[in-house]
């Protein structure tokens, strides 16, 4: 099966019906059962997986910007410390408190094109600045 779809990883592999027969029908004329197709039940994640993410880090924070080539938030540092990078917006909520308050006060800078994905890391730091979703915040308890 795996040389017919060529998929390397079971994950990603297409399903692929199993035909069963109906029991206790015929059909007259051919006299065969008519057949079903089963699909076997799909995998998912139970819980989504986040980035762990260093905490209390934005002390020295200069700006944070959204880089249209790779696009990622950029967080720049004073000094000559690294920038660090986030690919995903949901990567915010692993953060420290302290660390989601100073990225709710510092607006993030990007170009006109780059509204639309740009501002989806602001709405998830408000998000939870306004909730209190931190690192070591638990969800169920919030609501």
């Amino acid at each position: 099966m795996n040389n017919k779809s060529g998929w390397k990883d079971e994950m990603y592999k297409p399903q692929y019906p199993i035909y069963q027969q109906i029991k206790f029908t015929l059909d007259l004329a051919t006299n065969t059962g008519p057949y079903k197709r089963v699909y076997q039940p799909a995998k998912v994640v139970d819980k989504i997986l986040l980035m762990p993410m260093p905490q209390n880090f934005l002390e020295e924070m200069r700006l944070r910007c959204y880089d249209s080539d790779t696009h990622e938030a950029v967080i720049v540092f004073d000094g000559d410390r690294e920038n660090f990078r986030i690919l995903d917006p949901m990567w915010i909520v692993n953060m420290s408190t302290s660390d989601i308050g100073k990225l709710y006060w510092h607006d993030i800078f990007y170009e006109d094109k780059d509204a639309h994905q740009a501002l989806k890391f602001q709405r998830v730091a408000c998000f939870c600045y306004y909730r209190g979703i931190h690192a070591g915040s638990s969800w169920s308890e919030q609501h």
